[in-house]
C-alpha cells in the first residue's frame, strides 16, 4: 500500500467515525428532550388526576353526608 492509499483510508475512518458520533450525538440529545416532554406530561397529568380524584372524592363524600342529613329529616317529618 502506498502512502497516500493509508493517508486515504485513514481520513475516511476518521470521518465517518465523526459523522457517526455527531449522528450518535444528536440523537440522544433528541431523544433526551422526548423523556423531558414526557416526564412533564406525566406530573402535569399525575398533578391534575390526584387534584380531580380528591376533589371530585370529597364532593361525593359531602353530596352523601347531605343527603343522609336529608333523610333523617325527613323521616322526622313523615313520623311527626
Amino acid at each position: 500500500m502506498t502512502p497516500e492509499m493509508l493517508a486515504a483510508f485513514f481520513t475516511g475512518g476518521v470521518g465517518a467515525f465523526t459523522g457517526l458520533s455527531r449522528a450518535l450525538s444528536n440523537f440522544n440529545t433528541k431523544l433526551e428532550r422526548r423523556f423531558e416532554k414526557i416526564e412533564r406530561e406525566i406530573d402535569a397529568l399525575e398533578n391534575e388526576v390526584i387534584r380531580n380524584y380528591v376533589l371530585k372524592d370529597d364532593f361525593v363524600r359531602e353530596m352523601e353526608a347531605v343527603h343522609n342529613k336529608l333523610d333523617r329529616i325527613l323521616d322526622y317529618l313523615i313520623k311527626n
